[in-house]
């Protein structure tokens, strides 16, 4: 299967190692450099004999593997290296606040260690962290609107694709609408000039019916050369306008400067009360009639 590589995160899993364990070795670095700084620069402290007389170290080094463990955690995430900087750097202060947290309980540190490094390093983590996760947040709410665009557009043409079409038509189910199925005429053709010519025959008659969008007009790619536009119009005549619009700017299309095409449309105004499925199914058999009766026209489903 193609996307295989993509599932439970399996792609990521030996290109990350680097990222992954690079941070828990310097954290673990810093720690040692730590506790090294501090038997040999301050007087131990004499260690009493019952368990709550050493509580502080318990919790202090219960605090010390939950940072280090988020740290674990966080770069397990895969993201680019710019967003991982801040909150990386505010976790390497914090863990080293929590390491002399930890050393406080064996060594006699002056107070000046206690506030400066303990108290002001943590809160310095803390900002860190924070703006850190600011960034991400940011960056997480930037690609899921992306992909939810995407998830609604076409990648050739840049229209709406079916999914969106048919959830919008859902939306106006009470509402006075039209539908258009468009279909490109003698497309199959095309292939005698190559598919990209297909393709820029699909990509400029998209881009003519974007020009359509005002609001209370929306197009949209549904499946190969076939394409749908719905119409929140009030009354017939308007939709006839955008219709004849439609079949004219088309055949004044030229692609690369010889390539002609005209298109059929299928219409429908939608009943009171009438199912989405009804209604296409009535305006796709008036495409196929435009297309029985000479195609480049326009034909009104019945019923």
């Amino acid at each position: 299967m193609p996307f295989v590589k993509y599932e439970d995160g399996h792609f990521t899993k030996n290109e990350s190692r680097k990222t992954l364990y690079m941070p828990m070795m310097f954290s673990l670095a810093l720690c040692l450099l730590v506790m090294i700084i501090n038997l040999f620069s301050f007087p131990k402290k004499e260690i009493g004999h019952s368990w709550m007389e050493n509580s502080g170290w318990v919790v202090g080094t219960v605090q010390w593997l939950i940072l280090n463990f988020i740290l674990w955690s966080f770069n397990r995430l895969t993201v680019k290296a710019s967003l991982r900087r801040w909150i990386n750097l505010g976790l390497y202060i914090w863990i080293v606040s929590a390491a002399f947290d930890v050393m406080d309980e064996f060594i006699h540190q002056p107070l000046w260690v206690g506030y400066y490094i303990e108290d002001v390093s943590r809160l310095a983590g803390m900002l860190c962290v924070s703006i850190g996760i600011y960034f991400i947040v940011q960056y997480v709410n930037d690609k899921y609107a992306d992909v939810s665009i995407d998830s609604y557009r076409d990648e050739l043409t840049h229209l709406p694709n079916r999914r969106y079409f048919r959830n919008i038509l859902l939306e106006l189910k009470n509402k006075n609408i039209f539908v258009f199925i468009i279909d490109i005429d003698f497309f199959k053709k095309n292939d005698e000039y190559g598919h990209d010519i297909g393709d820029e025959v699909l990509r400029e008659f998209g881009h003519l019916l974007s020009g359509l969008y005002n609001g209370n007009v929306t197009a949209s790619r549904i499946g190969g050369e076939e394409f749908a536009v719905i119409l929140h119009l009030p009354s017939k005549q308007d939709v006839i306008f955008v219709a004849d619009r439609i079949l004219s700017r088309t055949r004044e299309l030229v692609i690369r400067g010889e390539i002609r095409f005209t298109v059929s449309i299928g219409a429908g105004h939608k009943k009171e009360d009438e199912t989405v499925e009804n209604l296409l199914k009535r305006v796709d058999i008036a495409l196929y009639e435009a297309k029985c009766r000479g195609k480049n026209r326009i034909e009104w489903a019945t019923g």
